[in-house]
């Protein structure tokens, strides 16, 4: 979130020393992401902490803490049992909770990493993306040793399906509007409206494909990006695990399809101990539901969500430069994995 939540600090601070046994001398929000609000907590001791705060009036911030009740007993179990330390995990509160619900919040604290995130880091060197294969490939393979029942399993989602129909059919009857920002949104998506709609009955297509695949299901983080990424002296560290899930093993390959590819796989098949097959339809669909619901997600927000124009500016600028632009290349960068996998079957 490009603007902080509507709570003074000193209150936020009073609740969580009430609910957590914390003396916050400072809080400083972090201007990312649009799932939750990000703050970093300095506390009096010395000791530092990650905070989200979801806003209850939010409907995709609403939704979102439905997947606490999932991925913050992973990430404690994960931890402490010693299965995948570099992570960021819950801090309990002093009932026992992962997460303290106040009237309009859910806020949920979070050991804080020191260091330095990748989202800048494009494109990765050979050592990063070995570094990232060989803990993907640690991660699949601690699958066993958690409690799956209490993850959510791949069903191949595509239920924002209708939320992106209902704002194209706006942008459409909206003729004109005396908002600049979202006069320019109008312009720019209804200009691909018809590659809009192509691609949704294509993710549709690859639905199908999906569900009928036959494949193990393994433990995924679900959004490998950079943003997601912290190195520090200690190593990589994954953060932010509200994507996990049982899913096939190309839900955290998809981000490295393309001339990178080669690299990341044969590091992350080294480390997994086994031929792994992949299958290029799942990577497809991957790829373009991944794009569409974002594309849903920050239509939703500009249309109907944000009270902020600064949250509208960059909404608008995350469709037109990290979504639509990147649609036609997709399917370049399968290509190149599939040509890939089939040099491996001929050698």
């Amino acid at each position: 979130m490009k603007v902080k939540y509507r709570i003074e600090d000193s209150d936020l601070v009073t609740k969580l020393d009430k609910e957590y046994g914390i003396q916050v001398e400072s809080v400083n929000f972090i201007s990312l992401g649009d799932s939750a609000y990000s703050y970093l907590l300095n506390c009096t001791n010395g000791e530092r902490y990650y905070l989200k705060l979801y806003d209850h009036q939010n409907d995709r911030q609403r939704s979102n803490t439905e997947r606490l009740q999932y991925y913050l007993p992973l990430t404690w179990q994960m931890y402490h049992q010693g299965l995948f330390r570099n992570i960021t995990y819950p801090i309990k509160n002093q009932n026992g909770g992962f997460k303290t619900t106040f009237t309009d919040i859910t806020v949920v604290l979070f050991n804080f990493i020191e260091g330095e995130t990748l989202a800048e880091a494009y494109p990765f060197s050979k050592e990063i993306l070995e570094t990232i294969a060989k803990s993907v490939a640690l991660i699949q393979k601690i699958t066993p040793f958690i409690e799956k029942t209490a993850l959510l399993t791949e069903t191949f989602d595509i239920s924002f399906e209708s939320d992106l129909e209902k704002c194209i059919s706006l942008l459409e009857n909206t003729k004109t509007s005396s908002n600049s920002i979202k006069q320019t949104l109008r312009e720019h998506v209804l200009a691909k409206k018809e590659q809009v709609f192509a691609l949704l009955n294509l993710v549709r297509k690859l639905r199908g494909i999906a569900l009928a695949d036959t494949k193990e299901k393994v433990l995924c983080h679900g959004d490998i990006w950079g943003g997601n990424l912290i190195r520090c002296e200690n190593g990589l560290y994954f953060i932010d695990w509200e994507s996990a899930m049982i899913a096939p093993p190309e839900y955290d390959l998809v981000g490295y399809i393309g001339e990178e590819f080669g690299v990341f796989f044969s590091t992350y098949e080294k480390h997994t101990g086994k031929i792994v097959t992949i299958n290029p339809d799942l990577l497809r669909f991957y790829s373009y539901r991944h794009h569409l619901r974002n594309l849903t997600s920050w239509l939703m927000n500009i249309l109907h969500r944000n009270t902020e124009e600064e949250q509208n500016e960059n909404d608008l600028e995350m469709i037109l430069c990290h979504c639509m632009n990147r649609w036609d290349s997709i399917e370049p960068r399968i290509r190149v994995v599939e040509a890939l996998l089939n040099n491996r079957r001929d050698g």
